[in-house]
């Protein structure tokens, strides 16, 4: 595992920890302190592979990505990955809701509606459940349909919130097929 760190116009990828730590320690305007050193010593030694954000005491940070280039070239050519797709993706190919199971759907979506006020012309946002049954191929289906049906409604603000296929907002129940 490499590390690529940038603060401002310096950066660099390096292959140790320490390599990182003195980079950082090298840049006159970043007051290196223990703290700050264990810190970056922690975040390589973890398994997470998401970015860090160091803040420092002048209000302004510094990222440390962990990556898979050997070169600074490399990481600005193909990426923190080495053009590899993170294995997390690869496995999250269909889900449940996109599972092909033709019938008769119960569909409940609860969105935020926005209602304008006539008076202020300022818009509130209030919560409003939608349900009906309908013949669909999937749950995705379902949920394709009643949002551009709810979208397109003349009494339905443009400005209206509509949840997630995948939030505990919507649901959709095969009945029968």
């Amino acid at each position: 595992m490499n590390y690529y760190a940038r603060y401002f116009d310096s950066e660099g990828v390096f292959n140790t920890p320490q390599a990182l730590v003195n980079f950082i320690a090298s840049i006159p305007q970043i007051m290196m302190t223990d703290e700050l050193a264990a810190a970056m010593l922690k975040f390589c030694e973890d398994k997470t592979s998401f970015p860090r954000h160091f803040r420092l005491p002048n209000k302004h940070t510094f990222i440390v990505i962990k990556t898979n280039a050997s070169s600074l070239d490399e990481f600005k050519t193909v990426g923190a990955n080495g053009g590899v797709v993170p294995s997390a993706v690869k496995e999250a190919k269909g889900t449940a809701v996109d599972e092909l199971r033709p019938g008769k759907y119960h569909v409940s979506i609860t969105f935020r509606r926005a209602v304008v006020n006539p008076e202020t012309r300022k818009c509130v946002f209030v919560d409003e459940t939608f349900e009906a049954e309908m013949l669909a191929q999937s749950q995705r289906q379902c949920y394709d349909v009643v949002v551009e049906h709810l979208k397109n409604h003349p009494d339905l603000d443009a400005r209206s919130q509509f949840p997630s296929v995948r939030s505990a907002n919507f649901t959709a129940t095969l009945l029968g097929e």
